[in-house]
């Protein structure tokens, strides 16, 4: 059975009208990547005394994090990955990163430097870190638990803290969730700072 000329033209001009569509049904919604931020803050404190190295880490993350999806949480027991809103980088170097960096502004350590330390240095002081939870909740707070350690030299543990810290965000989306983590490990240093200044 042949089409009628003007009955092939209809069909041809709706298909052309449809073909939009149908190519647009195939993209995907664009993906955002986040990354933490160092404070702008000044120092707290007159630095005196001799400077010391510092080191930072390892940082142990738990697994549910080791992801470049944003994890947030829905309730007790159920966590979200967000597809199209990720961490631009593995959120362990970042949150290690940062850290070293809100540091660097507590502190005078000279060298101030991440695991693993450079071949043929060691810091005087080492900071160990376990992070059991760093995530929040879309709108409403961000949260840190971490338990971290301060070992000189020798090996020998000078201090060991456990700690959790709480941040509201500032609006619902994940800009505001990743700048409320920022503030936590803003938390982290001030009080990793006070430790060694003691």
């Amino acid at each position: 059975m042949s089409l009628r000329p003007r009955t092939l033209t209809a069909v041809v001009a709706v298909a052309a009208c449809c073909l939009p569509l149908l190519t647009g049904c195939g993209k995907s919604a664009p993906t955002h990547f986040f990354s933490l931020s160092n404070a702008a803050q000044e120092k707290t404190a007159p630095i005196t005394g001799p400077c010391q190295s510092i080191g930072i880490g390892p940082v142990d993350f738990p697994a549910y994090l080791d992801r470049a999806q944003i994890v947030t949480r829905l309730g007790p027991n159920q966590m979200h990955l967000a597809e199209f809103d990720q961490w631009a980088e593995p959120l362990r170097d970042n949150f290690q990163r940062a850290l070293a960096e809100n540091l660097g502004m507590l502190l005078c350590a000279k060298p101030l430097v991440t695991y693993p330390w450079p071949v043929g240095g060691h810091p005087d002081k080492q900071i160990v870190i376990q992070v059991a939870r760093f995530d929040g909740t879309l709108g409403q707070n961000a949260t840190l638990r971490a338990s971290w350690s301060v070992v000189d030299a020798d090996g020998n543990n000078l201090a060991w803290r456990s700690v959790e810290y709480q941040e509201a965000t500032t609006g619902p989306g994940y800009a505001d969730l990743a700048a409320a983590q920022s503030k936590l490990v803003e938390k982290f240093a001030k009080d990793v700072a006070d430790t060694l200044r003691q």
